[in-house]
C-alpha cells in the first residue's frame, strides 16, 4: 500500500461530508435548472424512495424488502429513475416485494413487470436475481432474511452471508457484489432504519467515481483509474480518514465509512466526472482546493 498523508485524508474527507450533509455543495453549473437531483442526503433518490413508502404506511420490514430487491439491481443506473419506478412498481404489485410470493411466481411474470415499470435493464439477470433473492429470504434462518424481518443484524455477518452460495449458486445474486453489498447494509440502517451492529466496520463502496475522488485530491498516486485493482487500497485510505475525521449524517452512520459513502459518490459523479468532462475545474467544495487534477485555472 502506497504511503498515505492520513491528516490530509481526514481533512478532505470531513470538508466533502460537511459541505454534503449540510447542503453546501456548489452545484449551479450541474445538472436539470442548475441543481443536481441527488446533491444532498434527503435528495438521494433511496431516501426520498423511503419517504414516499412511509407515506404510503409501509412497515419497516416492508421498506427492508423494498430497499433490499432496488438495491440488488442498481448498478450501472439512472438511480433518480430507478427508485422512482420501483415506487411505482411497489404500488402496483407490492407482493413482487414479498419473499413467499415473488419466489412462488414464474421468473417470466417477474421479468414482465419489471420490464414494464422500467425497473429493470437487463431483463432476464435481473428478474432472476429477483428470484433467487426471493427464494433465499423466503427460506429464512439466516441473518440476512433476520435483519430484513427484524431490523437487527451484524454487518460483518450480513456482508458474508451475502457471498455464501448454496449448491453452487450464489444465494444473493447481484447484492452480494464488492460495491453493492456495503451501500444496501448503509441503506438497511438509513434509510432502512435497522439496528446493524459494527457499522464501522462497512467500508466505502468503491466505484469509478469514488476511484476519480481519492486520485483527483491526491490520496492515491495511480496513472489509471481502476476499481478492481484499486479497491482494497481505496478503502483502507478512507478508514483510516474516518478514524480521526468527523463525518456527520444520520446519527446512525455518523464518523463511518458509511456515512462518508454517500457523500464520496455525489462528490465524484457531480464534481471530478464533471471537471474532467469539460477540460476545466468547477469547484463544488472546500475539498476541491486539494485538487490534484492537473487542470489549471487562475481563478481557483
Amino acid at each position: 500500500m502506497q504511503e498515505v498523508d492520513i491528516s490530509h485524508a481526514a481533512t478532505v474527507a470531513e470538508a466533502i461530508a460537511s459541505d454534503f450533509y449540510n447542503d453546501r455543495l456548489d452545484l449551479s453549473t450541474r445538472g436539470r435548472g442548475g441543481v443536481a437531483p441527488d446533491s444532498t442526503w434527503s435528495r438521494m433518490p433511496e431516501v426520498k424512495s423511503i419517504a414516499r413508502l412511509r407515506d404510503l404506511g409501509a412497515s419497516g420490514r416492508t421498506v427492508r424488502l423494498f430497499l433490499t430487491f432496488i438495491a440488488a439491481i442498481d448498478r450501472a443506473r439512472d438511480a433518480v429513475r430507478l427508485w422512482n419506478s420501483g415506487v411505482e412498481l411497489f404500488q402496483s404489485y407490492p407482493k413482487l416485494f414479498e419473499p413467499a410470493e415473488a419466489s412462488a411466481m414464474p421468473v417470466s411474470t417477474i421479468r414482465e413487470r419489471l420490464s414494464q415499470y422500467g425497473v429493470s435493464q437487463r431483463h432476464r439477470p435481473d428478474s432472476c436475481a429477483w428470484n433467487t433473492i426471493a427464494h433465499s429470504l423466503a427460506a429464512g434462518g439466516n441473518p440476512v432474511s433476520r435483519v430484513v424481518d427484524s431490523g437487527e443484524g451484524h454487518a460483518e455477518e450480513l456482508l458474508r452471508y451475502l457471498r455464501s452460495s448454496c449448491g453452487g449458486q450464489s444465494r444473493f445474486p447481484l447484492l452480494r457484489g464488492p460495491k453493492i453489498g456495503p451501500m444496501w447494509v448503509r441503506m438497511l440502517v438509513a434509510p432502512g432504519g435497522a439496528k446493524i451492529e459494527d457499522i464501522g466496520n462497512i467500508p466505502v463502496a468503491v466505484d469509478v467515481h469514488v476511484c476519480r475522488v481519492t486520485k483527483n485530491l491526491g490520496l492515491l498516486d495511480i496513472q489509471n483509474v481502476s476499481v478492481e485493482k484499486n479497491r482494497r487500497e481505496i478503502q483502507e485510505i478512507w478508514r483510516a480518514a474516518v478514524k480521526t475525521a468527523r463525518v456527520g449524517g444520520p446519527p446512525e452512520l455518523r464518523d463511518t465509512c458509511a456515512a462518508l459513502d454517500p457523500a464520496l459518490w455525489i462528490f465524484g459523479k457531480y464534481g471530478c466526472s464533471y471537471c474532467e468532462k469539460v477540460a476545466e475545474p468547477v469547484p463544488i467544495s472546500r475539498a476541491c482546493e486539494h485538487c490534484q487534477l492537473g487542470i489549471s485555472n487562475p481563478g481557483l
